[in-house]
């Protein structure tokens, strides 16, 4: 089953690489490359810490964990 989910998008919306996100959050480019194509599904503390990574707020990326909070401070996006 395919879990959605907007990774893709707003890393190519921010200009990042796999490999520049897996470098940010301590996680392998293969494994983005299996979220994004809905292979895998993260957990919620991994998913927190990507949408942290991106700037962006969990629930726009992974709607799936719409209503958790997250305890991580987003980081601003860098280019």
């Amino acid at each position: 089953m395919k879990i959605p989910n907007n990774l893709a998008e707003y890393r190519r919306k921010l200009n990042i690489s796999r490999n520049e996100l897996a470098g940010r959050t301590n996680l392998s480019p293969t494994y983005f490359y299996y979220l994004e194509k809905g292979i895998k599904e993260p957990s919620w503390h991994t998913a927190d810490k990507i949408a942290a990574a991106l700037g962006v707020p969990l629930e726009e990326i992974f709607p799936q964990f719409a209503n958790r909070k997250s305890p991580l401070p987003t980081k601003v996006a860098q280019r």
